[in-house]
């Protein structure tokens, strides 16, 4: 966490210190928290969906896609993708028009996906996907 922390606090945009919570419920229910600037989604279903509200415009949103929750968000006109995490945890944002493509150039299915919970089998994929909220 404390790398984590000195990062941010490296990279940040703002004057205000960095601060980290985790929350530890039911993120489809009720959350009592204010707009936040981030977002991490692992493995954990649809969280962007459900907690986008919280995310401020201008906010990152860092996800997987193990349940399809980075399918969601680059096909949500909220959000705009910005970025990849590759294996070496590195951001990459060059390329970016090479990613959510399915073999044969096939149509994604976002119901389907939603009922399956399952991310889909992309010709190129990620570790991590990152995205800004934009409305």
């Amino acid at each position: 966490m404390d790398i984590i922390k000195e990062y941010i606090e490296q990279n940040k945009e703002y004057l205000d210190p960095c601060e980290i919570d985790f929350i530890g419920q039911d993120y489809t229910q009720l959350l009592k928290i204010e707009e936040v600037d981030l977002i991490i989604s692992q493995y954990a279903g649809f969280v962007a969906q459900a907690t986008k509200q919280f995310l401020k415009v201008g906010g990152i949103l860092i996800c997987n896609d193990s349940h399809g929750d980075a399918t969601l968000a680059r096909f949500d006109e909220g959000f705009k993708f910005i970025g990849i995490v590759d294996r070496k945890n590195k951001i990459q944002s060059n390329n970016l028009e090479n990613y959510f493509k399915l073999p044969k150039e096939k149509p994604v299915d976002l119901e389907e996906m939603r009922k399956k919970m399952k991310g889909l089998k992309y010709t190129l994929a990620a570790e991590n996907y990152l995205f800004r909220k934009i409305k």
